[in-house]
């Protein structure tokens, strides 16, 4: 995993492996190819096309701006508080106000506490995962506080739905496995709902209805975009007729004749008496 080399008299984890890459924040991607050669290992196995394509996200990554993170330190009476992490504490808590699209730190602490309790009660109240949950929030660029408030929703449901598919994975029993599954589902199904609803908060309420009409005759299909219907805003008078075609031509109904001469009726030439339903005689069945 390629990270920043930053001056810093703290050592990496144990349990993460850095390897660090020296580039200038100014350089293109051709030239941060003797930097890469020199620090990344393997760099000569790579071809030509993958050197390109390394160079390329380095670079990227290198400008792109690094999310907001956060310290979690235990509390003595229980608990744990929420620090920033970096040598800048006010450029943190802009970012992190940025995060949650607060101008006051009041909704930045009242997110931010309800993201830590849900992290606790799964016992996953590290830096880790309270970081990778603002990483997300802060991804999707919310312009309110409502679209905060349904991010924070989404990350959450979609935590829970992929332990309850966990949960399914190592179920021993027919019902725990029906448990877990109708969970996950449920949940999965919350969480599409959740994607849906900021689509439409995001869209604004525009609405585009397509009316397709079909000739009959040519086989053409006509497709007309933002149709509005009723009234003149399309072009229509209140008495218009309702005729289809440019000049109110469509096919003829089925079973018409187009000379107007009706429908015609076979029947034999003459008069014929009609049977008796009853039979010849009258009173027999």
């Amino acid at each position: 995993m390629a990270r920043r080399v930053k001056s810093s008299t703290k050592e990496a984890p144990t349990n993460e492996r850095v390897i660090p890459i020296s580039l200038s924040e100014t350089g293109t991607a051709e030239e941060a190819k003797s930097d890469l050669a020199k620090s990344v290992p393997g760099w000569d196995k790579l071809s030509k096309d993958e050197q390109t394509e390394l160079a390329e996200m380095a670079v990227a990554q290198l400008r792109a701006r690094e999310p907001v993170k956060v310290t979690l330190t235990e509390k003595p009476d229980g608990g744990k508080s929420i620090g920033i992490a970096g040598e800048c504490e006010t450029q943190g808590l802009l970012k992190l106000q940025k995060t949650f699209a607060a101008v006051t730190i009041d909704p930045v602490n009242a997110r931010a506490n309800e993201l830590l309790k849900y992290l606790g009660s799964i016992g996953a109240d590290n830096e880790g995962r309270y970081n990778a949950a603002l990483s997300f929030i802060e991804s999707m660029e919310p312009q309110n506080q409502v679209e905060v408030l349904l991010l924070l929703q989404m990350y959450v449901t979609h935590d829970a739905a992929i332990r309850a598919l966990a949960m399914l994975g190592s179920a021993d029993w027919v019902p725990q496995a029906q448990t877990f599954g109708n969970l996950a589902t449920k949940l999965l199904r919350t969480s599409q709902g959740q994607m849906d609803t900021l689509a439409r908060m995001r869209r604004g309420g525009e609405q585009i209805v397509r009316h397709i009409h079909v000739d009959n005759r040519g086989g053409q299909a006509v497709i007309a975009e933002n149709l509005n219907t009723g009234g003149a805003k399309n072009g229509k008078v209140d008495n218009q007729s309702d005729a289809t075609g440019a000049a109110g031509i469509g096919p003829a109904l089925l079973g018409t004749d187009p000379f107007g001469s009706g429908v015609p009726i076979p029947s034999r030439k003459g008069e014929a008496t009609l049977q008796n339903a009853r039979g010849d005689e009258s009173g027999t069945a």
